[in-house]
Parts: structure tokens; C-alpha cells; sequence
């Protein structure tokens, strides 16, 4: 077991499924209570009825609305937040000629504006409890690839939030890291607008440039996060652990 995080209390956005499921059952494992939050409630309701330690939101965090009511809730049903994991996000794989501004106003909204609103807001509870940010993010900021730089772009600004918070925070006893993650199988390789032929291409080549050649499992993410939201990383702030297989050595 990880130091410091029994009893804490958790808020894992895009909880339900793929890398925030993980991360929710593992910070549960560890003794936290964790609030779930997403868009999709049936499978918000299916992973929150895995433990009594976990609930569920329905919210869209683009939404400043939906963000403040969010909390409001946090603070109504457990009067205290310790972590805030921002997980959810969209990951489109098309290429730049095939782009949208419907699809890139949907990412940003997602991956970086609704980050920044929750953080904020969520920030008073944070200082209150010293707690933790923990950004999820991506290892292609550092090491891009064709076809996904709308994803990339929002995922580089995550990373510069995560390091400039940190050095802004510290004194406040808030400490901000994020997780660059290499390709981890989930749901969110299906949700591309590539052809079944190029879909499946793209999975081959990623597998060709990850040194340790294969996927990663929303497991070896989760361990991470565990750890930077406990007491055992308290000299840790303003990091990117990568988890990647190498794939940006």
C-alpha cells in the first residue's frame, strides 16, 4: 500500500472507461475515494458500481456550469478535495488535410480548456488540503506523429501548465505533475475518423516505434498516478513521468 492516501478524496475526470477506470480502481485500492466524472452515464454508473468508494458525476467539463456544479457536489458530499486527476480528453487520429475546426474546437474545449477551468476552480479545496494535480498527458508532445497533431498541440499545453502551476503553487504546498503516456490500449483508438485499413495501419506503426514493441496497459499508467497522488512522491512536483516504452527516449 501507498503512503497517504487513505481516506483522500479524488476527482478522476473521464472515469468511466479506458485509463480513468484504471486510475479510479487503483486510487480506490489504495483507500481513496474517488468521484468519477464524465459524459457517458452508463459507464460512469457500471464503474461506480465496482466499490461503495466510488460516485459519479454526469458533467461536461467544457462547460464552466457543469465544472462549478461538479465541485459544489465534491464539497457537499465530502467537504475536502485532495486530488484532482485530469484524465479526460479526446485523441483524434486524422490527418491535417482532413481536419475540421468543429473536431479541433471539441478537442481544445476538452483536453485543455476544460482542464484549466476545473484546476481553477477546483484550486481553493486544493491549497486547503495541499494536494495534488495530476495532468494526464501524452509522450508524442515530445516525439510527434503524422495524424495526430491537433491531439499533440493540446497535449504540449498541457505540459506547459502542468510545469508553470507547479512553480506557482509549490509555496501553497500544491504539488502539479503529468503523465506522458505512450500508446495504451483502450476505446479511444476507435474513435477516429481513419478507415478500418488505416486505423490498423497506424496500430502497426506504433508498435514498429515503441521500443519495448507492444501497447501499454491502463494498469501501468494507473501504478503512476498512484503514486504521484501519494505521500511517497511529497519532493515531486512540476514532473512528466513518461510511460511509453520508450517510445520518446
Amino acid at each position: 500500500m501507498l503512503i497517504g492516501l487513505k481516506d483522500k478524496v479524488a476527482i478522476v475526470t473521464g472515469g468511466g472507461n479506458g485509463i480513468g477506470r484504471g486510475i479510479t480502481e487503483r486510487l480506490v485500492d489504495e483507500g481513496a475515494k474517488v468521484v468519477i466524472v464524465g459524459r457517458t452515464e452508463n459507464t460512469l454508473v457500471e464503474t461506480a458500481s465496482q466499490s461503495n468508494d466510488i460516485s459519479y458525476k454526469l458533467a461536461d467539463i467544457s462547460k464552466t456550469e457543469d465544472v462549478t456544479r461538479l465541485l459544489k457536489d465534491v464539497v457537499d458530499q465530502y467537504g475536502r478535495l485532495d486530488v484532482l486527476v485530469n484524465n479526460a480528453g479526446m485523441a483524434p487520429v486524422t490527418p491535417f488535410s482532413k481536419l475540421d475546426m468543429v473536431e479541433f474546437d471539441a478537442v481544445f474545449a476538452t483536453n485543455v480548456r476544460g482542464l484549466v477551468d476545473l484546476s481553477l476552480q477546483a484550486l481553493p479545496m486544493l491549497k486547503q488540503s495541499k494536494g495534488s494535480i495530476i495532468n494526464i498527458s501524452t509522450s508524442i508532445v515530445g516525439k510527434p506523429m503524422a495524424n495526430m497533431s491537433v491531439y499533440a498541440a493540446s497535449k504540449a499545453a498541457v505540459n506547459s501548465f502542468t510545469r508553470v502551476w507547479a512553480k506557482e503553487l509549490a509555496g501553497d504546498g500544491v504539488r502539479v505533475n503529468s503523465v506522458g503516456v505512450g500508446p495504451i490500449w483502450t476505446s479511444i483508438y476507435e474513435k477516429t475518423q481513419l478507415s478500418e485499413e488505416e486505423a490498423q495501419a497506424h496500430v502497426e506503426r506504433v508498435k514498429q516505434i515503441v521500443p519495448m514493441g507492444r501497447f501499454g496497459t491502463v494498469e501501468e499508467v494507473a501504478s503512476i498516478v498512484a503514486f504521484l497522488a501519494s505521500t511517497e512522491a511529497s519532493f515531486v512536483t512540476g514532473a512528466d513521468y513518461a510511460v511509453d516504452g520508450g517510445f520518446a527516449a
